[in-house]
């Protein structure tokens, strides 16, 4: 297994096929990311269906929309002229291009005088100057073409709308039905984000915090505690933040959530060249090769997989620079990564077993598993060898794409430790061809079978059993 470092692909037009969906997991996918801001539910099932037909190695990712500020309807798009005024407004009964309508209910409680709004993605920069009961006046910063229905930013302001809206929540339900392995939680500002998503969503699907606002950099440490796991989601963090700083907040969310013992996910822009192009640009290169230095489990493909023009070829360059990347970091201090905090005692042990295994020079390390917290551990402490999970979990094997360096085995219920050892043994012999006196590191919890803290670590040599 050369490549440790997992791949995040989202579905969209340029892989609307069985065949596609196949091509794409065999290409290197591990986690299928379903976009609810586009797309009807039957064409999210029909993907799901088409992964798991397959019979490989996938997970599915339900990626929740949250809610949408965007402009309003104009006749006709309008060019707004720097250090112009423009009226504001969220009651336009008419289209007009004098005043810009703005869909957002609250809009005249939440913002104040001196506050910027950021109109498509921070191409257009507007700071409100006077405000009355039912219009604001604002002095166009940065100037451009304006156009309906455009995404709106409100990087100074704190909202107070819901995270979740009405057609979350009904997508979240629809989730439900599907039984995604992930869900991804859009615009997250606190801790309570994350606990209602749970309220919502089946037992062991696991929550993954976007991280996007102002607010949740400020929330970052207790955000990333209720979650499984965070996604960098660089491209919205660029609105609301300062683009030179977005580079230092990724190394900041990445150490907090290995500190932690939480998986990470970096996207947005990785291999954008490559919507049009057959190839990445050097900077695209350096790009992925940083977030993997800083401690990324996983990388995430976005408009180069969904409406690009090379999507299987953007993964695999993607697993390309990835299996450069996990190739060269084995020499190097990634793979000494011990600073977790976590006192848990699985954390103890997990940290314990890959400085065996090091220390050995084992060639595998072992884990049995019902709930996926140890290979997560193991995973965070970056070992040298690869690590191999076994379960009997449906939903955990299916979890476990996501986890850097660990690849999964899926096995019937054992009743000792020692079927446990034999299998273990069995597995590797035949499906690895690891030879006699190998040396492995097994780490389990027993008894077998139980939802128990991991308890037991094993050095085996192949063939004892």
């Amino acid at each position: 297994m050369a490549r440790k470092t997992k791949i995040i692909a989202t579905i969209g037009p340029s892989l609307n096929s069985k065949e596609l969906v196949g091509e794409i997991i065999d290409a290197g996918a591990n986690v299928l990311r379903l976009n609810f801001s586009h797309g009807t539910h039957e064409d999210h099932k029909k993907v799901v269906e088409w992964a798991r037909s397959t019979n490989k190695k996938v997970a599915i990712m339900q990626d929740i929309q949250g809610p949408k500020i965007r402009t309003g309807e104009l006749e006709q798009p309008i060019y707004l002229e720097k250090n112009k005024e423009i009226q504001l407004s969220n009651e336009i009964k008419s289209k007009d291009n004098e005043t810009v309508l703005i869909n957002y209910e609250n809009l005249f409680k939440d913002i104040h005088e001196g506050e910027r709004i950021l109109i498509d993605d921070g191409k257009i920069v507007l700071r409100i100057s006077k405000k009355t009961k039912t219009k604001f006046t604002s002095i166009i910063e940065v100037g451009g073409e304006l156009r309906s229905n455009q995404g709106v930013a409100f990087p100074d302001s704190s909202l107070s709308l819901a995270t979740l809206t009405d057609k979350d929540k009904n997508d979240i339900e629809f989730g439900n039905q599907l039984d995604v392995d992930f869900v991804a939680v859009s615009f997250v500002r606190d801790a309570d984000d994350i606990l209602n998503v749970k309220k919502l969503i089946n037992p062991n699907t696991m929550v993954i915090a976007k991280i996007e606002l102002k607010s949740a950099v400020k929330n970052l440490k207790s955000i990333i505690e209720e979650s499984d796991g965070v996604m960098v989601a660089r491209g919205d963090l660029g609105v609301q933040l300062p683009l030179e700083r977005i580079p230092f907040i990724q190394k900041e969310i990445l150490n907090e959530s290995n500190l932690q013992g939480k998986i990470t996910i970096t996207a947005t822009e990785m291999l954008t060249s490559m919507i049009s192009s057959y190839r990445p640009t050097r900077a695209e290169v350096s790009d992925i090769t940083n977030a993997i230095l800083d401690g990324t489990d996983s990388v995430m493909l976005s408009a180069e997989t969904s409406i690009g023009d090379n999507p299987i070829l953007s993964v695999q360059a993607m697993a390309n620079i990835c299996e450069e990347v996990d190739e060269t970091s084995n020499k190097n201090y990634l793979n000494k990564k011990d600073i977790s905090v976590s006192n848990e005692l699985t954390n103890s042990l997990s940290k314990a077993a890959v400085q065996v295994a090091n220390d050995s020079n084992a060639k595998a390390i072992v884990a049995f598993t019902e709930t996926g917290r140890t290979p997560i551990l193991l995973s965070n402490h970056r070992p040298d060898a690869p690590i191999f999970t076994f379960t009997t979990i449906d939903k955990t094997y299916n979890q476990l794409n996501l986890l850097w360096g660990v690849e999964q085995v899926k096995i019937n219920r054992l009743e000792t430790t020692d079927e446990m050892f034999s299998i273990a043994n069995k597995w590797l012999k035949d499906e690895m061809n690891f030879k006699k006196n190998d040396t492995v590191v097994i780490v389990a919890g027993t008894p077998p079978n139980k939802e128990a803290a991991t308890n037991l670590i094993r050095v085996m040599k192949i063939g004892e059993f």
